[in-house]
């Protein structure tokens, strides 16, 4: 089967052709920000993306009639079950209406919908919007907040599927802990094919990150906030962009993280191993959240590079279970893979209402 892939992210473009899960073509196409500049809205780069797309696609001379389906990076709607899923026109009215947040893949997945006009599959797998989460994980010490279900589930279950290849078993037989690190942490406990607890790194319920702030004591939060210093869409963006390391050390770029320990910058180093210290807390709380020892404990992201960073993490965590450093994010291939879960019939394709 091949298969079109399109992986829309906020300064590029992945683009790929794979003939069942082998790669015929891959580009990483990064655009300048001037380009955006003229763009007030994210959905006004619409055009922009779709010639990118339509670019590639003359480049390689890829006909719709050829494909067996289009496969986007998912978007961000309401809450969902993991698994394949069909993209529909509900689903591109709801991620344009902003309800649950908004995001460049969106554009993607608009982007296929309309490329396949339904001559071919228009596909998405595992949206960051994948909700499994078990009751009693959801609950706050406030009734008014819930913690809600937002996290790189695409590489999670794609890693999940992994190690249960590995270890020559079925995903959904398996307690495993992983940890995504990236801009944000996201920390979850896989218990026998369901993530039924995580962190949520874009919302600030999880471990610091390069630019994400992570959890906050309350109460210095709450003064923080009400002091007026800040306005509410700078509050935002220390939430989610302008927090953690980036805050710190005035970059997100951790190979500038190292070059400053390196250099002896004993700040840089202490704010470094600060990150892996609650990561290995969360991933210590995602094990008692199993309520059994874990079968395996996989660590991935770009993160997962660093050899400082996993020598901070790794004393803390490899005596709790086999411990896996796979640190490629493989997007694109984990959307191949998932979609021919569907085409093949091993997955049910899920409609979107």
């Amino acid at each position: 089967m091949r298969n079109l892939i399109i992986n829309i992210g906020g300064s590029s473009t992945k683009l790929a052709i794979y003939e069942d899960e082998t790669e015929i073509v891959m580009e990483t196409i990064r655009h300048p920000s001037a380009d955006f500049s003229e763009y007030k809205t994210l959905w006004e780069q619409y055009p922009y993306r779709k010639r990118v797309v339509e670019d590639f696609m003359k480049r390689h001379q890829v006909s719709i009639s050829e494909l067996s389906a289009i496969v986007s990076r998912g978007p961000v709607v309401k809450p969902l079950e993991s698994g394949v899923y069909r993209i529909n026109e509900k689903m591109i009215a709801d991620m344009k209406g902003g309800k649950y947040g908004t995001h460049p893949s969106g554009i993607g997945c608009e982007i296929a919908w309309e490329l396949s006009k339904g001559r071919v599959e228009c596909l998405t797998v595992d949206p960051p919007c994948v909700d499994e989460l078990i009751d009693i994980a959801r609950i706050t010490g406030l009734p008014q907040i819930k913690r809600v279900s937002f996290f790189q589930a695409l590489n999670h279950k794609a890693k999940g599927h992994e190690l249960a290849k590995k270890l020559g078993t079925e995903y959904d037989k398996l307690n495993i802990v992983i940890t995504h690190l990236g801009s944000g942490i996201s920390v979850a406990s896989h218990k026998q094919g369901k993530v039924i607890d995580v962190t949520n790194g874009l919302e600030g319920d999880s471990p610091f990150g390069l630019d994400r702030v992570g959890t906050l004591p309350a109460g210095e939060w709450m003064r923080y906030c009400v002091s007026g210093e800040k306005t509410k869409e700078e509050l935002d963006n220390l939430i989610n962009g302008g927090g953690g390391i980036k805050a710190h050390l005035n970059t997100n770029n951790a190979i500038e993280v190292e070059e400053m320990i390196e250099g002896g910058n004993e700040y840089a180093k202490l704010i470094f191993e600060a990150m892996a210290f609650q990561v290995g807390k969360g991933v210590g709380a995602a094990s008692a959240a199993l309520g059994a020892k874990p079968d395996g404990i996989i660590v991935t992201g770009g993160l997962a590079n660093s050899k400082r960073f996993i020598s901070y993490l790794k004393p803390m965590i490899e005596w709790m279970a086999p411990l896996y450093i796979w640190p490629e994010d493989n997007e694109v291939l984990s959307l191949v893979q998932g979609a021919l879960r569907g085409l093949n019939g091993d997955e049910d394709v899920k409609e979107y209402s």
